[in-house]
């Protein structure tokens, strides 16, 4: 690189070899980790410059549970902040790109108190597994809802070819924002809109990927999914520990089928949704724990995500302390909770609600359908209540899906 009197820029000569580096260890890391596995992905990671999508990125400098909170605004162009922030934006975690909706071209380094972030880049490897899971190959038209930062939009992007891809930003200054950075970096397009009604214009789309988790499919975007399509979205309950991850496939003669499936991670739900917290009731676990009792219930392991995901509909208004010793599931707007014993076949449990016999009760439903992993939905053609379920018979488990409309 030279300056404008034709030198060489030793400093800006150095900032992209350390960029390309911190690409290279990235991708480094997802392999080895056995994240990444697609040979066309990998390459469009290692040639996507992360840094051009997120020039400027929050950092958290108070503690955990204060308020105010503190944020620091790291800009990649400042000497002083650049190799935390380079670190930072390579690192694969999420990435704190807007705080109360900010003109992100106003935006100025330094410490500010208060607000919240309202847009992010996704958990890298869940990005990979997201894309990886899409199958998306050269010519496929592509649909991005709740685009962010942009950078899922520009790795497919890179697989899709020119002109194929098209994101939706509900936030008409990151959409803004997105397309110029996005300019730099690859082609394709966002759109100002509600990610809700997809974008008519340029359907059938081929693939359509939603960043944004919904408590239901909206008729929007199964609509717009072309025959031999994919979409993919989380299915979001109010709470954020047990996300729900939705397949829709419409075959070649047009049949629309739905699968539900839990997993560890997922999308963060749309603008509006109001997710629990246990965060205010940690102290008042530790000082009161709860009542003992003994209890024949041994909950399955995380990784059994049929029966989480169907706690989540079955037990209702409950999260997770995951930091917990053990197994600790509260339901904060009634005050109570449930803290099991440490292997000893005991249960602790406060407040009006019996969380744990709910637990219970969900789980010999479960045993009872088969220990189901995976669970089909129904989507009505006339748009009425859509529903889950794990099979046919009187055995089955399923649940009612919420309505886009009672989105609290």
């Amino acid at each position: 690189m030279k300056t404008e009197s034709g030198t060489a820029d030793p400093a800006a000569e150095g900032r992209l070899t350390d960029a390309a580096s911190a690409r290279l260890a990235l991708v480094e890391r997802l392999q080895a980790d056995g994240v990444l596995t697609d040979p066309r992905l990998r390459d469009a990671l290692s040639r996507l410059d992360r840094g051009v999508l997120m020039p400027r990125a929050y950092v958290r400098r108070s503690e955990q549970g204060s308020e105010p909170v503190v944020w620091d605004l790291l800009d990649g162009a400042h000497p002083k902040d650049r190799a935390e922030w380079q670190e930072l934006v390579y690192s694969g975690e999420s990435v704190l790109v807007q705080r109360d909706g900010e003109r992100l071209e106003s935006q100025a380094r330094g410490v500010v108190s208060g607000g919240r972030m309202t847009a992010m880049s996704t958990f890298t490897p869940y990005t990979v597994e997201v894309l990886q899971r899409m199958r998306i190959a050269s010519g496929h038209r592509y649909l991005d809802l709740g685009t962010g930062p942009g950078v899922s939009l520009a790795l497919a992007a890179a697989l899709t070819g020119p002109g194929l891809a098209v994101g939706v930003e509900r936030d008409e200054h990151m959409a803004a924002f997105v397309q110029k950075t996005l300019d730099r970096v690859g082609v394709a397009s966002v759109v100002a809109g509600d990610a809700l009604d997809g974008h008519a214009p340029l359907a059938p789309y081929d693939r359509i990927h939603s960043g944004i988790g919904v408590p239901c499919l909206p008729s929007a975007w199964v609509g717009q999914l072309a025959p031999g399509g994919r979409l993919l979205t989380t299915l979001a309950t109010r709470t954020p520990s047990w996300p729900g991850h939705c397949l829709v496939t419409r075959t070649t003669g047009g049949h629309v089928e739905a699968v539900l499936e839990g997993g560890p991670r997922g999308h963060r739900p749309l603008h509006g949704y109001t997710w629990l917290t246990a965060q205010h009731h940690l102290q008042q676990i530790a000082n009161r724990p709860g009542k003992r009792r003994p209890t024949t219930f041994a909950p399955p392991p995380d990784h059994s995500y049929g029966f989480w995901l169907a706690a989540a509909y079955l037990v209702p208004g409950v999260v997770r302390h995951f930091q917990a010793d053990t197994l600790t599931v509260v339901a904060p707007e009634e005050n109570s909770w449930a803290v099991a014993g440490p292997g000893d076949g005991t249960v602790r449990v406060h407040g009006p609600r019996d969380v744990w016999a709910e637990l219970e009760r969900v789980h010999d439903l479960w045993v009872r359908a088969g220990s189901p992993i995976a669970f089909h939905v129904d989507i009505p053609d006339d748009g009425a209540q859509q529903h889950a379920t794990s099979g046919t018979g009187t055995a089955a488990l399923g649940w009612e899906l919420p309505a886009l409309s009672a989105t609290p």
